[in-house]
This record gives structure tokens, sequence and C-alpha cells, in this order.
């Protein structure tokens, strides 16, 4: 095809989404954007950085219709913000923050009241070749990578998404996410979603477990919940009592079948993780508490094994490189082993950071956990140290646990007790931020 529609088979009266408690249709959304395009500067790149969920769409949507491209930042400070406006020239900001800070380019708010549009307006069909979004790598690993996204391989991705989660004959979907928009997993699922499949998006991003369930409990049913293992884990282990969640998905970070286990037992409800890289966007499923086994999406293959694995699909350009290890179980099916870049060797000795990482946190009274490689000179031996949220834990509690299933050379020494770790929006951690932790200590 060389166009799809901007919106796909939702009636025109059915409900897209809640704006501060007020629902909006899809007429009224088609309304907004036509509305927003009008006054959008003319130029290449949109820093779309608008807190409330409906807002970015409108702005996501209404760049898409003047042919611009969405620039998805790896994260909101004026570091990355003001890299990006370097490498893309003619970028300006949509914002609805009024105190948003100067950032060396043009800014737009985003108006407190859109021009009414009196016409019944089309749907807008956009070229399937046209870079609909450029995503940023999270920079665990190293420096923030761009890359661009066409806006077929979107809407595909969406679509095979909704057919694998969503049933056809769920009547109404109800969608809260605790992820942001910006983020390509947050993009995927609380944007792309209602668009080419179904749903109707919640325009808060609750953070807090007394916040989401607040959010769900001003949506109907069948509700989904978009979030990370960070926020799942607050949720559960809150005294909050949330409405009736249909579907969990979670992302961004490994999920332990033990809080998959006790998540949906405690939420009654279905969990369901979704594997992806920014590089290729979302690529399988699996629901975490009936299964190891990753299961790939349609028109998705995947060949190789170990470190040399590549996805190829129909709507990329090329294949791609997975950064992870995989084991290929063949008929779609592949078992995930670690993270290339994780991988570390001590003593002649090999683990991956995802492994270890995993034991810390499965440790009880561990809050949050993670491993660190510190900066070495080339005459040091390399080691691991740890920093942990454990307020009623001391070092040997927690070395004694993980020698049950570590080898030694593996132990953290030493581990550091921090009040929180500096996860993002996302729940990730950054190896930037980890660093800038670490230098607290030195």
């Amino acid at each position: 095809m060389n166009s799809y529609p901007l919106i796909r088979c939702q009636p025109r009266d059915s409900i897209l989404g809640w704006d501060d408690g007020k629902h909006v249709s899809v007429d009224q959304f088609l309304a907004d954007t036509f509305s927003l395009s009008q006054i959008l500067p003319n130029a290449t790149w949109i820093l779309n950085l608008c807190d409330n969920r409906y807002r970015f769409l409108v702005g996501f949507a209404a760049a898409l219709i003047k042919r611009q491209t969405n620039i998805l930042p790896p994260n909101k400070t004026s570091k990355a913000l003001q890299s990006i406006a370097s490498q893309f020239p003619e970028t300006y900001c949509l914002t609805d923050i009024e105190s948003q800070e100067n950032l060396g380019l043009p800014v737009l708010q985003y108006p407190s009241e859109l021009k009414p549009v009196s016409k019944i307006l089309d749907i807008p069909e956009i070229a399937a070749s046209h870079v609909a979004a450029i995503a940023f790598t999270s920079g665990s690993t190293g420096t923030p990578q761009p890359h661009l996204k066409r806006w077929d391989s979107m809407v595909r991705i969406a679509r095979n998404t909704g057919h694998r989660l969503i049933p056809e004959n769920t009547k109404e979907v109800s969608i809260v996410a605790t992820v942001p928009p910006q983020h390509m997993y947050g993009l995927e699922t609380s944007i792309m979603l209602p668009l080419q499949h179904k749903g109707a998006l919640h325009g808060g991003r609750p953070f807090f477990p007394i916040d989401i369930r607040d959010a769900l409990e001003t949506i109907p049913p069948d509700r989904i919940l978009i979030t990370t293992p960070m926020h799942l884990k607050a949720c559960i282990e809150s005294s909050v009592k949330f409405p009736k969640i249909s579907l969990v998905i979670s992302a961004t970070a490994p999920l332990s079948r033990k809080l998959a286990e006790n998540a949906e037992r405690l939420l009654d409800t279905q969990i369901f993780e979704i594997y992806g890289c920014t590089e290729a966007g979302s690529l399988a499923t699996r629901q975490t508490t009936k299964s190891n086994v990753w299961k790939l999406l349609n028109e998705i293959n995947l060949t190789g094994n170990n470190d040399q694995c590549y996805i190829e699909a129909t709507y990329l350009p090329e294949p791609i490189k997975l950064p992870d290890i995989i084991k290929n179980c063949e008929n779609g099916l592949f078992e995930l082993q670690g993270r290339s870049a994780d991988l570390i060797n001590i003593g002649g000795k090999r683990a991956s950071l995802r492994e270890l990482n995993y034991h810390l946190n499965e440790i009880k009274k561990v809050e949050d956990g993670a491993y660190f490689v510190p900066p070495q000179n080339d005459h040091d031996h390399k080691r691991l140290i740890a920093f942990v949220v454990a307020n009623e834990l001391r070092e040997e509690d927690i070395l004694q646990a993980l020698r049950q299933y570590l080898d030694p050379v593996f132990l953290p020494r030493p581990i550091y007790f921090v009040d929180h770790l500096p996860r993002n929006s996302s729940g990730k951690l950054t190896r930037e931020s980890l660093l800038e932790t670490f230098s607290q200590y030195f």
C-alpha cells in the first residue's frame, strides 16, 4: 500500500480518549488535529514534549498531516534536548508546560483552546514511506542513537500487536499507561494501538499506585494497563485496591515469573510482556506466567542464533541485528538469554548483567537493585559493584543470598546502599545515570 489512514475503522462517534475527564470522540479528535495543524510552524522536525497524552496524540497526528517528523527524545533533560536540536536543524518544540526551559529552539505552546471546525473532516491518509518518527535508544549501554520509523512499519506493528493481545470481539477497550508517549514502547501501545486497532486512551500518565488506581477508575472496562516491572512491583506491594483490569502489558525491562504470578493473582488479571528494541519496534509477546518462550508477531521472521540473530519483516527495509543473545527455537518461537552488551567475563567465567540483576532483585526485602561495572584503568582487575535499595538488609545478608545462585567471582564488592536508583520515566537505568551515582562515592 502507498498510504495508510491516520485512524482505522473507528466509528466517528466512538470515544478515542479522555482529556481532563471529558471523553473525546473520533470526530472531535480529527477536528482538534486539523485545528492544531493550521498553527504548526512550517518545519521538518517537531519535538513533541506534551505531558498530557491526548495533547501529545493531537500534536503527533497534526505533524503527520503536515508531513513533519516527530522526534522522540531519549529523555527530557536539557542536555538531551539540546543535543537533538543540534542534530536536527529547524526543529521546533510543542509543549503543554508553560514553564518550559529555554532550549535554544522555537517553542509552540499547545493552545488552551483550539479553534472549532465547522465541517465534517475526512480521515487523512499518510504516505506509507513517510518518516513518522525518529526514536532514540535509551542510552543504557552508551550514547543514545537515532532510528527512523516509517509510517507503514508503525501501523503494521500496532495492528499485529493488537490482533495478538486484544481479541476482535472485545467491544470497548480503555487504556491507561504509566510510560511516556515519547518512549517507543509508550508510542506503539498507548498511541498507535488506539489509532490502528482499538482502544480509547487516558490523557494522563499516572506514576504512583494510588494515581494509577484513580486513572483506572475514571475509565470504563475493558481496562488495559500499559506499564513496566518497576510500576507493577510498586502496585502489588501497595495496599491500594484496583478496579478490574482485563489485561496488563509490560515492557522496558525483564519481568520475573514470580512478580508476574503475584501481580496476576493480586490484580486478578492476565499479564503479557512485549519484547522489542528501538531499532525494530515491538517484535514478540509472551504470557510470563505460562512460558519463558517468546512468540514473534505476524510478518516477522527470526534468523541466526545466539548473539548473531537478525529480524526480517516485510515492513523493514533490511534485516536488523538484535542486541540480545537468543536461542532460536524456530517456528516463530525463541528464548531470550541476555543482552550482548551486558555480557561480562571475569576470570574466564561469563555472565550477563541481566542475570545478575535478576538474582539481586529476587532477594526478599530488596526494593530495587542494579549491578554496575565501574570505569577501570587498563591495569585494574575487572570488578563488580551493586547499588541496592534495601532498608532492612546488611551487605552480608545480600551476599549470602547471592551465593546460593552465583559463582563467587560475580558477587558485588562493595555494595552501596542508596535511597533510590536513578531510573528514567520508563523505568530504565542508563549508563550515564549510574556513572553519576558512582561518582558520588569517589
